[in-house]
């Protein structure tokens, strides 16, 4: 009982001076934001100083390069697979390939050309990734103050992928980023951290989930952060193990819950499944951040506006090309001070863990360049352009989000792929697979109405293709079981952690998948 008391007695302080910390941490945001473009241009310019003489920078000439335009002509860019020999080399404990020393630990990522990629993580991007998550903490507190401390005075849930590590082979360590980065939590979070490492260790993702769900049937939860879709099955069950309803349950089983802080993909259509866990009158704000392997990118610094800050001062450069140039001889690269809004562009980076000119096969969009915010506007790869309609994941995710509230509907998961031609048809179309978890009360007819009017209200090219029916037809929804996108996920191994589900493609890859699980399972 002594040894508890002063443990939360030492709590209750660090939280205050926490606060304060963070107080500190807001001020270096917005000091860097106040000059985007000279905050990044002196990241260039370090990065460059520290890995000059390494092999990639002797090689490329880093010494000799003066300005952004040098870099560019110097460094081409080039994905996982274009430079997979570089990345064999540093797994293989070769030191001083593209950044100073030897890197000892890797963040494992799915590729689908190049398999799993091992992303390096190097001391310096451990330490971006910790003033990233202070930065992350410090726009909540900035917005509820003393948000810290309370939360401090409960419990906090990280919903990772498997905190266990797999030796390299190579005197190195590989594992998914939010394993590692739960591993990596200094006090007092580790006082305050759900599940525990003992748990988060657990491989089996069912197994895992139950046990957590077990868990935090008695804990006073406060703040929880994961990818929406394992989130919501993890908050399902913890509302099943405590016997409460899945509409507004959590408020009594969490009463303190404040902060639900999510990444990876589009939030629009899990809001309000999120949003009827817990009463009406309970607030619960929620918080996006960009977060990948390749580092941690931006952070939401206020919870009414969806645009997310640059972290432009934090070791990591970026780049932004415009889609419509990707893959163009010269096409542009541009800074932070040249973007402007409403522009898709595809994200180029170049971090303090020896990753140069990388293609991270993620795209954005600007809300705001004064000061910038932006949004995540999907993969490469998952884009819809089989009727040259340039449909981004970002603008199918808002149109269901749409749908879903004028029809009454709640949406668990959905993808949307191309109708092939032929077999008859000679105009194309949208499938939209959707699993719902209320099916609109307005009917499919109604939600497909609002699909296609939201996709076209924001979408000129998709409506250019709609007007009068010649290049797409109004898209079709087909509805599927509950648990069939689960499955599907399950069948391709890729279950919890932060595997996201694809919203759309240009081709039936997903589609296809999820159409031969539902036809094995009974509609209900």
């Amino acid at each position: 009982m002594v040894a508890a008391g002063r443990e939360g007695s030492r709590l209750n302080l660090f939280g205050p001076a926490f606060s304060l910390h963070l107080k500190g941490v807001y001020r270096w945001m917005r000091q860097a934001a106040a000059d985007p473009g000279g905050s990044q241009r002196r990241v260039l310019g370090r990065l460059l100083a520290r890995a000059r003489t390494t092999w990639f920078g002797r090689r490329h000439g880093f010494a000799s390069i003066l300005s952004h335009a040098d870099f560019v002509k110097a460094v081409p860019i080039a994905d996982y697979v274009g430079r997979k020999d570089l990345f064999d080399r540093i797994v293989h404990g070769e030191p001083n390939v593209s950044w100073p020393g030897r890197v000892r630990y890797f963040a494992r990522t799915s590729g689908t050309t190049a398999g799993d990629k091992w992303i390096p993580i190097t001391p310096a991007m451990r330490r971006s990734d910790m003033r990233a998550g202070a930065a992350m903490f410090a726009c909540s507190d900035h917005v509820l103050p003393g948000s810290m401390s309370r939360m401090l005075g409960g419990r906090m849930l990280f919903l990772t992928a498997p905190t266990a590590l797999v030796p390299t082979g190579y005197g190195g360590w590989v594992g998914d980023l939010s394993g590692i980065s739960a591993r990596w939590l200094f006090w007092p979070a580790t006082r305050r951290y759900e599940p525990g490492l003992e748990i988060a260790d657990i491989r089996d993702w069912n197994e895992r989930n139950e046990k957590t769900a077990l868990r935090l049937r008695g804990a006073d939860l406060r703040w929880a952060t994961g990818i929406p879709t394992w989130s919501r099955h993890l908050f399902d069950r913890c509302c099943a193990v405590a016997g409460v309803p899945t509409d507004g349950g959590l408020s009594d089983l969490w009463p303190n819950f404040e902060v639900f802080v999510h990444g990876g993909a589009s939030f629009e259509p899990y809001r309000a499944t999120f949003r009827r866990y817990f009463r009406p009158d309970h607030r619960v704000r929620f918080q996006e951040v960009y977060v990948a392997s390749e580092g941690f990118v931006a952070v939401q610094p206020d919870f009414d506006d969806p645009g997310m800050e640059p972290l432009v001062a934090n070791g990591l450069f970026l780049e932004f090309v415009p889609h419509e140039e990707w893959g163009r001889p010269g096409a542009r690269r541009l800074l932070i001070d040249q973007v402007e809004p409403d522009v898709t562009y595809c994200l180029v980076v170049s971090t303090n863990a020896g990753l140069w000119a990388y293609d991270m096969g993620d795209m954005v969009r600007f809300v705001s360049v004064r000061p910038p915010r932006l949004v995540f506007a999907g993969r490469h790869m998952h884009y819809m352009n089989a009727f040259s309609e340039h449909t981004s994941g970002l603008e199918v995710s808002r149109a269901a989000a749409a749908a879903a509230e004028a029809a009454g509907a709640r949406i668990a998961e959905f993808t949307v792929a191309p109708i092939a031609l032929g077999d008859g048809r000679r105009v194309g179309a949208h499938e939209w697979v959707v699993e719902f978890e209320r099916p609109p009360g307005a009917g499919l007819a109604a939600f497909a109405g609002e699909l296609d009017r939201v996709l076209q209200a924001i979408n000129a090219e998709y409506a250019l293709k709609r007007k009068g029916n010649v290049g797409l037809t109004p898209p079709e929804v087909t509805p599927v079981p509950p648990g069939t996108f689960l499955e599907w996920m399950k069948s391709r191994g890729k279950l919890g952690g932060q595997h996201k589900v694809p919203v759309c493609a240009s081709d039936r890859r997903y589609a296809d998948g999820l159409l031969e699980v539902a036809a094995r399972k009974p509609v209900s």
